[in-house]
C-alpha cells in the first residue's frame, strides 16, 4: 500500500511539473508573440 502511495505521488509530481513546463513553454511563446506583434505594428505606424 505505501509503495502504491508513493508511486501515484512521484506521478502526480511529474504530471505537475510537465503542466508547470508547458505552461512556462506557453506563457514565453504568448510574451514572444506579442513582443513581435508590437515591434511590427509600431514599424507600421
Amino acid at each position: 500500500m505505501l509503495n502504491q502511495a508513493v508511486f501515484v505521488h512521484g506521478q502526480w509530481l511529474e504530471y505537475l511539473y510537465f503542466c508547470r513546463a508547458k505552461f512556462a513553454i506557453e506563457v514565453v511563446n504568448g510574451i514572444r508573440m506579442s513582443f513581435c506583434n508590437n515591434l511590427i505594428a509600431n514599424e507600421k505606424q
